[in-house]
């Protein structure tokens, strides 16, 4: 019996630490899974490299212009917490996807 309970806790546990994304047409939420910089921002990734469905330009990192400084900070605050996001951004085919509001869901 005991067995079947640590089974279930090991199991539960597995799937509690994964990082599941939410995805729409203009966001997707979950955790920041990666990011690095460029001259011209931040870059970001969510959940297991999800992006938004109005992203079809192929490239799974969404940039932070630099200008967004706000934003910027919230995102690398979000990241070190480990905490889960949820991105908007405008629709592109081509480039990254711009990102053009972070909201850090209540956990």
């Amino acid at each position: 019996m005991k067995l079947k309970y640590l089974a279930l806790f090991s199991l539960g546990m597995m799937f509690s630490a994964s990082s599941h994304a939410a995805i729409g047409p203009g966001h997707v939420s979950g955790k920041i899974t990666n990011i690095t910089s460029i001259s011209s921002g931040l870059l970001i990734r969510v959940g297991a490299n999800e992006v938004p469905e109005s992203c079809d330009s192929g490239r799974v990192w969404m940039a932070i212009s630099q200008n967004k400084t706000a934003m910027t900070s919230l995102t690398l605050t979000a990241w070190t917490l480990g905490r889960a996001v949820t991105v908007y951004t405008a629709p592109t085919s081509t480039g990254y996807c711009q990102i053009h509001q972070v909201d850090p869901n209540e956990s």
